[in-house]
């Protein structure tokens, strides 16, 4: 048998879900109803034939049931749809399994990848237009985060700098690791632009209250704290060395001694993912990347920092670099 380079059947099952989800299709059988494909197609406000073909599709993922038969033709009708367990655990419910907006910002970023010829020929991503980039689904796939992976982060942050009694999380989109963090007793502070504030105030729901959401952008400059942690998890990929760089001597400023500086990301050389990472930087911004360890010593270095370790994250395959500020 023939050993395929690409999985095109995983391509065509993310396709398939998130253009269910897209549609409207699985939120019309949100509610746990035994449907028809027609009334189905009406809740939605979709075409009754594409209907029944797609949920017979997702009915052969496991994520939707067919009760009443299996017609051998799609468009002969008689069945009931409703969602799976499984459907509803990871496309509707919240909760540690969910990927609802993960699986559509994996298709968010194929339409980059899409231009990649043009971005090798030329070097720079395309053009796009602000307002149609899709806030609600990037920062949604980041609260879809595996609690393991928090776990580790906040844990391993925790251990390198002790007692933590208040943390910034900068570009925290919405609030997930904060969160974790509040959960811990830290008096955490979330900073993210403006029009990703009320998309974290709903994340967060009652938590909220304990959690201050402050609105900015981080290249020009961070609230002014002090802050024992300060707190950077996959954000400084989206930058070039010289915003980087001066990024980490802001942080150094709004420290508090002997505070800490945790940086999440992928890492040159002990990443898995860090080499076809970089290609998704490259679509995506002007000047970002994959960051070696010794750029990341360096920067630290120069900004002061002391007691740099670069460590392995066992839940995910990126690293966490840690720097302190000296006490003094």
């Amino acid at each position: 048998m023939k050993n395929s380079l690409v999985d095109g059947a995983a391509v065509e099952r993310l396709l398939l879900l998130a253009g269910a989800l897209r549609s409207g299709l699985i939120d019309a059988l949100a509610t746990g109803e035994a449907l028809t494909a027609e009334a189905a197609a009406q809740r939605a406000e979709a075409h009754p034939r594409a209907t029944r073909i797609v949920l017979e599709a997702l009915a052969g993922e496991g994520v939707v049931e067919r009760l009443g038969g299996a017609p051998e033709d799609p468009g002969a009708g008689g069945a009931l749809y409703r969602l799976s367990a499984l459907g509803r655990a990871h496309l509707v419910d919240e909760g540690p399994e969910s990927e609802r907006f993960g699986l559509m910002h994996q298709v968010n970023k194929l339409r980059g990848w899409l231009e990649l010829p043009e971005v090798i020929r030329t070097g720079r991503p395309l053009p796009r237009d602000p307002a149609q980039r899709d806030v609600r689904t990037l920062v949604g796939a980041m609260g879809e985060r595996d609690p393991a992976v928090l776990d580790e982060i906040v844990e391993r942050c925790l251990a390198y700098s002790g007692p933590v009694r208040t943390m910034l999380d900068v570009g925290g989109a919405v609030g997930h690791v904060a969160r974790h963090f509040s959960r811990c007793g830290v008096r955490a502070t979330l900073f993210d632009r403006e029009n990703v504030l009320p998309l974290a105030r709903e994340f967060l729901g009652d938590e909220g209250s304990d959690i201050a959401l402050v609105g900015g952008d981080f290249t020009q400059s961070l609230p002014v704290g002090p802050f024992d942690l300060v707190y950077l998890g996959n954000v400084l990929h989206i930058y070039g060395p010289v915003t980087n760089g001066r990024v980490t001597q802001e942080v150094f400023s709004i420290l508090l001694p002997g505070g800490t500086i945790a940086i999440q990301d992928h890492v040159w050389g002990r990443s898995p993912r860090a080499a076809r990472f970089a290609v998704n930087m490259l679509q995506a911004t002007e000047e970002g990347g994959v960051w070696t360890e010794e750029q990341y010593r360096d920067w630290l270095t120069a900004a002061g920092f002391v007691e740099i370790e670069v460590l392995d994250l066992e839940t995910t395959g990126a690293q966490l670099v840690l720097g302190r500020r000296l006490r003094v």
